[in-house]
């Protein structure tokens, strides 16, 4: 076997034990689903909402062969991701979860799925590791990942995975020019367990936007900045989270809590963390100040609205 190969069916061997077939039957509109889904801890697995509909009747057959009879207990409507609560104990847990910070745009990965019974392989690189797209309703969606491992309906639901067997994300949608879309695993499983705990996950959205700018390195000295980058403001909504927070246009956000961050993607990721109604603090560098506001976070307006048919 050559050391390619050997490299790729090792990173599958360690992730194997994680993918699950999962089939969804959908009684009210006769229709079966097959496709693949991650073990997310012993009692849940997480997949793709078109795979797994909130009424389906599930099975969740794991790699040795067992089969669970599974309920969804959430779909996301800003991921379009569907947790599922097995009837019993899974024989695993969730596989290694890598740190998006550390997966570089040229990142050799592999796609699994498992939706016919058996898994199935693609292989490519990450071409960007984490993008913002914008919904045709202007919802932001943060922490995707661009790949050109080939996304299809047998691996939708299933890992993206490194050739060390970590889970960089969890496969979407084919895209566009022969790219796909996954959704970075620590967003998923962020995603996922805050709909276990809470019932849904938190969307949050800012009420103002801006670009990253590099500081020059004297102000970064003479005010001993955390950082020598940030988000400059260029846009406040008269009615937002920011305004309300006392944001200002030409603000730099330096921080949010206690991250460093220069894109409007990155707070909405650091904020997410959070519950609505929380509070969390923004270092902003204000003319040669550097002062801190407080951001109260407020979920998408009209996320769940939209999701169900009904009007902007």
């Amino acid at each position: 076997m050559d050391m390619w190969t050997a490299a790729i069916t090792g990173a599958v061997a360690k992730l194997r034990p994680a993918v699950v077939h999962v089939s969804a039957q959908d009684h009210k509109e006769n229709t079966l689903t097959l496709g693949t889904g991650v073990v997310l801890d012993n009692y849940h697995i997480v997949s793709n909402a078109q795979v797994v509909g909130q009424e389906d009747e599930i099975t969740v057959t794991t790699a040795d062969g067992k089969k669970y009879e599974g309920t969804c207990v959430g779909i996301d409507p800003l991921y379009f991701l569907a947790v599922v609560r097995v009837d019993g104990r899974l024989p695993t847990g969730s596989p290694v979860i890598a740190d998006p910070d550390e997966i570089p745009a040229g990142q050799v990965c592999v796609a699994i799925g498992n939706a016919f019974g058996e898994h199935n392989v693609s292989t490519g690189v990450v071409s960007a590791p984490d993008r913002t797209i914008y919904r045709p309703e202007r919802f932001a969606v943060d922490g995707l990942m661009i790949t050109d491992a080939r996304i299809h309906p047998g691996n939708t639901g299933g890992p993206l995975g490194d050739l060390d067997g970590r889970w960089l994300g969890l496969n979407g949608v084919p895209w566009v020019h022969g790219l796909g879309l996954a959704v970075q695993a620590v967003v998923a499983a962020r995603v996922a367990n805050q709909i276990i705990e809470y019932g849904q996950a938190t969307h949050p959205w800012l009420g103002f936007s801006g670009d990253a700018e590099v500081v020059d390195q004297t102000i970064v000295q003479l005010l001993g900045l955390p950082v020598d980058r940030g988000l400059v403001v260029s846009y406040v909504a008269d009615d937002g989270p920011g305004v309300r927070a006392g944001v200002q246009t030409m603000d730099m956000v330096v921080r949010a809590g206690d991250r460093p961050v220069s894109t409007v993607g990155a707070v909405r990721k650091i904020l997410s963390l959070h519950r609505p109604g929380e509070k969390v603090p923004l270092t902003v560098l204000r003319g040669m100040d550097l002062i801190t506001v407080e951001i109260k976070v407020e979920e998408i307006p009209r996320l769940y609205e939209a999701n169900q048919g009904e009007p902007n």
